[in-house]
């Protein structure tokens, strides 16, 4: 999908507000950046974000056949494997919250999710055997990854490992076009790649960007039900938000998630209905939110105390949507 430009125009002053959007890694991505003269916002500026964001589609998504992770999982050998810079950066910063979560989130999911249906293939959803289960088992784990700096390589250490980002991904495309911008000397933006969003600096001198986080119950037929579930001020920083409430089917009264829980292979099936964590780069709170997802209430609770994470959870009861708040969380706010 091309990119949309929309230059607006409030006044005759400026700043001027530059809107971009359009499809990458599976998803819709919009961009605004406040502009501090009419020769920043240009068509180029649109070309090397969408350039940007399509070389990334090309090294992460495993819709497409030539990309750089299809061809490590498609490569059977247990030799170091080339990869490029980014592919580096993506995969440290995902052991890192794999050693962190304690394997809640594990880069390595990407049979199992095809098993339950929610890969590439498009398969039904439905829930597979405990033996299949088991059978991909044995090769999930992110400690079955090997990673070199110099030159940047990566390797399984068991045959049938194989890579799905699309739990970080999002959040790395994020922080690489807030990059993008900072050194071409923007002082004011927000990125949203697929929901995962980050800022710098204020929308307008009096104002920060302001960040509706989806009620999970929203009914479009109830006007009793409010479309947000509450509205978080962001300067400098990003948000991420995972939930169970868009993609998952139902099987006996149970709903089971497009999560999987990497260390028993099943789809998530817990109190939280979404998880919504504010963190310095998008690729922290992408991931973590995923962790916190598997982790369940309580566990993530105690993490995001341990590690001063500001963590939002919703929880689904018999009664409706109950709302808990890290510490970090509730500092946050209160500050703003």
């Amino acid at each position: 999908m091309p990119v949309i430009i929309t230059v607006l125009f409030a006044c005759a002053t400026y700043p001027q507000a530059l809107e971009l959007s359009g499809y990458t890694m599976g998803t819709n991505y919009s961009v605004r950046v406040i502009a501090s003269n009419k020769a920043q916002a240009t068509e180029t500026l649109a070309a090397t974000i969408e350039e940007s964001l399509t070389d990334l589609d090309q090294r992460f998504s495993t819709y497409l056949d030539s990309s750089e992770i299809n061809q490590f999982n498609n490569h059977t050998g247990d030799d170091w494997f080339e990869i490029s810079p980014e592919f580096l950066k993506i995969l440290q910063q995902g052991l890192h919250i794999s050693e962190l979560s304690n394997g809640a989130f594990d880069m390595t999911i990407g049979p199992l999710v095809d098993l339950w249906g929610f890969g590439p293939s498009h398969s039904q959803q439905t829930l597979p055997r405990q033996n299949e289960i088991d059978a991909l088992l044995e090769s999930t784990s992110f400690k079955l990854l090997e990673i070199q700096e110099y030159p940047p390589a990566l390797r399984r250490t068991q045959s049938g490992v194989k890579l799905d980002l699309s739990a970080i991904a999002k959040g790395f495309a994020v922080d690489q076009i807030w990059e993008l911008l900072d050194r071409a000397g923007f002082l004011a933006y927000m990125i949203e790649v697929g929901g995962e969003v980050r800022t710098r600096g204020m929308r307008t001198k009096d104002s920060d960007w302001m960040i509706g986080i989806e009620n999970p119950f929203f009914n479009a037929n109830n006007d009793s039900t409010k479309l947000m579930q509450n509205v978080v001020p962001l300067r400098d920083l990003a948000i991420a938000t995972s939930g169970d409430y868009r993609n998952y089917f139902d099987h006996e009264g149970r709903r089971y998630s497009h999560t999987i829980d990497p260390r028993t292979g099943w789809a998530v099936s817990n109190e939280i209905t979404a998880v919504s964590v504010i963190s310095e780069k998008a690729i922290d709170a992408d991931a973590l939110a995923t962790a916190f997802m598997v982790l369940g209430a309580a566990t993530s609770m105690e993490l995001a105390v341990r590690e001063k994470i500001a963590m939002q959870l919703i929880l689904r009861t018999p009664t409706g949507a109950k709302i808990l708040q890290s510490s970090a969380y509730k500092n946050y706010l209160s500050n703003q």
